[in-house]
């Protein structure tokens, strides 16, 4: 019998269960906060099979990165010219082939990756953005308020860098002027609590050490 993280690497059931527990109504509030308009160049950062992309305004200069072969497969085959999407990380190369983003998704992303793993993808992202552009996250957290079932279910996650709010608000601010979070609670049919954030006004990129002035 498959175990269970083989059957989510199915598109379709991944898909499938991100509807039953209500987690597509995470990611639905999380995009309606950038307030994208048709043109805009978008970066999709563990997008899975982004099967939210017609939640999205059409046309999109959208790229969606992940390092899962059949969610990418399954995006291919469901949005056919629509949009592009790449196998492997985003990384610096990655991004240089871009023009300047308008947005860029970390949905899920941070709870997944170490304080310094985070500040690095944060550091691309702040190198990346045009600039009034703007990053949104959205990660399992622990919270003050938070009932037992939903604190449970933060400490199951699979994520291994469940944080406060404060925790994701230092990281994001590393890179970025302007931070505001709020706590979605109530959203998923599972009682969770999520962080999101909205991030915009990268700040300058500090020089490496031996550069010339």
């Amino acid at each position: 019998m498959l175990n269970l993280k083989g059957v989510l690497r199915r598109g379709g059931t991944y898909i499938a269960l991100q509807r039953v527990i209500g987690a597509d109504k995470l990611r639905h509030i999380c995009i309606d906060q950038l307030d994208l308009a048709p043109g805009d160049t978008v970066a999709d950062v563990g997008c899975g099979p982004a099967y939210y992309l017609d939640r999205l305004p059409m046309p999109l200069n959208y790229h969606g990165f992940d390092t899962e072969p059949r969610y990418i497969d399954w995006a291919r085959k469901r949005w056919g010219g629509t949009a592009t999407f790449h196998v492997g990380v985003f990384g610096p190369t990655q991004a240089r082939e871009l023009p300047p983003i308008d947005a860029v998704l970390l949905l899920g992303i941070l709870h997944h990756l170490s304080d310094e793993e985070s500040l690095e993808l944060l550091g691309l992202a702040a190198q990346s953005v045009a600039p009034f552009g703007r990053v949104v996250t959205v990660d399992t957290c622990f919270e003050p308020s938070q009932g037992r079932i939903s604190r449970w279910m933060s400490r199951s996650d699979r994520g291994e860098y469940v944080r406060e709010p404060g925790g994701f608000m230092e990281l994001a601010g590393t890179h970025f002027h302007n931070v505001e979070g709020e706590l979605l609670s109530g959203v998923t049919r599972i009682p969770g609590s999520y962080w999101m954030m909205t991030i915009s006004g990268p700040r300058p990129r500090k020089p490496s050490a031996g550069s010339q002035p």
